[in-house]
């Protein structure tokens, strides 16, 4: 028999009294889990009564230890209803029992949360004809990346990427740099296919040690 638990949140105690399941409604029952398998069946004290239970389809609130609840009979089986309180009520897990695919649907639809909000899954896909994503920080972290678009646009104050090999493959590219640009490089190499051309209004090369010009025919002035 289970009896005098303490809510430690709260400080009220909840006495629970096996002619409490009297008081129910016509058919309904009042319980108190006693323990929830990996399985899904539910343990209950019903009066001095035990029994095995599993959740309703419209009990989204997964049961826990310690809870009571309001469970229903019917062709021999018990079903947990709904949860009515529990001792400890910080963490709650909403589910549908059974089921492997649940939709959530609204014209507008928001998740709120003031601390965390966590999305965890093997595969998570976001579909929609315009996405938002609004951030002071925005952290990107994974093996693979893959950007598929028609245009890619990135737009910055301040851009920086830090990586051990990158490579490019473009059918044209072209750079537009209004200010300064600043390379160090170990080794260059530039193999052009066709033609090269640099035009500057003034133009500076110097080697420390070698400068070669090598070609069929090598025009200055």
């Amino acid at each position: 028999m289970i009896a005098n638990d303490t809510d430690r949140a709260g400080g009220a105690a909840h006495l629970y009294r096996p002619e409490a399941a009297a008081e129910a409604p016509p058919g309904l029952l009042l319980a108190r889990v006693l323990a929830v398998e990996p399985e899904g069946r539910i343990g209950l004290a019903i009066g001095d009564e035990r029994v095995w239970a599993r959740r309703a389809l419209s009990c989204l609130l997964a049961p826990e230890a310690g809870d009571r609840v309001l469970a229903a009979q019917a062709d021999g089986e018990t079903f947990v209803l709904a949860v009515l309180d529990r001792l400890l009520p910080d963490v709650a897990t909403l589910g549908v029992p059974e089921a492997r695919r649940v939709v959530l649907a609204a014209p507008d639809l928001a998740v709120q949360g003031e601390g965390r909000l966590a999305l965890q899954a093997r595969e998570t896909t976001v579909e929609g004809e315009n996405v938002r994503i609004l951030a002071k920080s925005f952290s990107l972290v994974g093996r693979l990346a893959t950007f598929v678009a028609d245009l890619l646009r990135v737009s910055a104050r301040r851009s920086e990427s830090v990586t051990d090999e990158m490579a490019v493959q473009a059918g044209a590219r072209t750079t537009r740099i209004t200010g300064t640009d600043v390379s160090e490089v170990g080794t260059l190499v530039r193999n052009v296919e066709q033609v090269s051309v640099e035009t500057a209004q003034s133009a500076v090369m110097t080697a420390k040690e070698d400068l070669r010009f090598d070609g069929k025919r090598v025009t200055v002035g």
